[in-house]
């Protein structure tokens, strides 16, 4: 964890009241089992169009599929999708995807549904915040 992602994790954990009893306690479990929730990070799952059309149905994929197709700068992204081979949790892909709902070609929802496939669980661990949050003699940072 770099030093800028440990004084967010601080801030967080000094934010959140439900957070106070554990962080007087100086119970990293409880602390990491706390700042968890809802915390995911991209994984490397590969979709095409099949995922897509599973994912917001027949429609909405075939909408979005051809807002693709009739884009000149998905040239190099179209051949990806074909070959189920576009890495769905890429920060690129998750960013194009908002940028598609202003631009029409999906629903906010869709798109959402969409970029979840790309999310996994990313979950801290006691040690991790116990590096954030104190110092070797126990003292908070």
């Amino acid at each position: 964890m770099t030093p800028e992602q440990q004084a967010e994790l601080r801030q967080e954990a000094h934010s959140r009241p439900e957070c106070a009893a554990a962080l007087a306690a100086k119970d990293c479990q409880a602390l990491a089992d706390l700042l968890s929730v809802g915390r995911t990070r991209g994984n490397d799952r590969e979709v095409g169009y099949g995922t897509i059309i599973e994912a917001i149905g027949v429609a909405a994929g075939n909408q979005l599929i051809d807002f693709i197709q009739a884009q000149p700068d998905m040239r190099h992204v179209r051949p990806l999708l074909e070959q189920g081979r576009l890495r769905i949790g890429s920060a690129l892909v998750q960013t194009s995807l908002q940028a598609f709902v202003g631009a029409g070609a999906v629903t906010q929802a869709d798109a959402d549904a969409l970029c979840a496939l790309g999310q996994e669980p990313d979950p801290l661990t006691a040690q991790q915040v116990g590096e954030a949050l104190f110092h070797p003699d126990g003292s908070e940072k």
